[in-house]
């Protein structure tokens, strides 16, 4: 379980996001608000790509720091990927990172790339990629190690309706076991889905 504590964020003096606080229970969390409510904020925060300006943000009791990256996904809106990698290579690469063991690693991008239509362009230089085709590696990546956390921004962003679906297909399979925290400005394409919604609204 993922729970803040009356956490506010600011840069310098702006104020973003004011005295937050909220239970995350395994399931899909569909972060909703208005432009500048602070929504990509409060999932770096969760990310624990930033730290709050105050209040407190425990994981399972424990307070929320770098130590649950060993648990955690995270696919921002934005990657800089290498671009003389291929998509697998990637993929393994970031495995590494996360510890995994090669061979399972490696069995687990495939089956990810199958799952996000890459399977075919998985020896392709990431270079030759599409937006969507980065989008969708992006994904891949947060997945990797099976999270316990999974925080995504946009993650059906740039993608069809078709390719949306199977995104949310993989993203709501894998919520049975995680947290799952997510923005979209496609909510219809979770028609029909169970999911909650925390609903955010920018700091005065």
């Amino acid at each position: 379980m993922l729970e803040l504590h009356t956490i506010s964020k600011r840069y310098g003096k702006k104020p973003v996001l004011s005295a937050l606080s909220h239970s995350f229970m395994p399931g899909v969390t569909v972060i909703t608000g208005p432009s500048g409510a602070g929504k990509s904020t409060l999932l770096r925060l969760c990310a624990t790509v930033e730290k709050p300006s105050s209040g407190e943000m425990t994981w399972n009791g424990a307070p929320l720091n770098r130590t649950v990256r060993s648990v955690l996904g995270y696919a921002p809106q934005r990657i800089d990927f290498p671009e003389d990698l291929s998509g697998l290579d990637f993929l393994l690469h970031v495995a590494a990172l996360k510890r995994l063991s090669l061979g399972p690693a490696k069995a687990q991008a495939l089956v990810l790339l199958d799952r996000l239509g890459l399977k075919r362009d998985a020896g392709t230089l990431i270079a030759a990629y599409s937006g969507g085709m980065r989008r969708r590696l992006g994904l891949a990546q947060a997945f990797l190690g099976a999270p316990e956390l999974l925080v995504l921004d946009e993650p059906t962003a740039e993608l069809d309706g078709v390719t949306a679906g199977h995104v949310n297909d993989l993203i709501f399979d894998h919520a049975d076991k995680a947290v799952v925290l997510m923005t979209t400005h496609l909510e219809s394409s979770l028609s029909g889905r169970r999911f909650k919604q925390l609903e955010i609204r920018p700091a005065a």
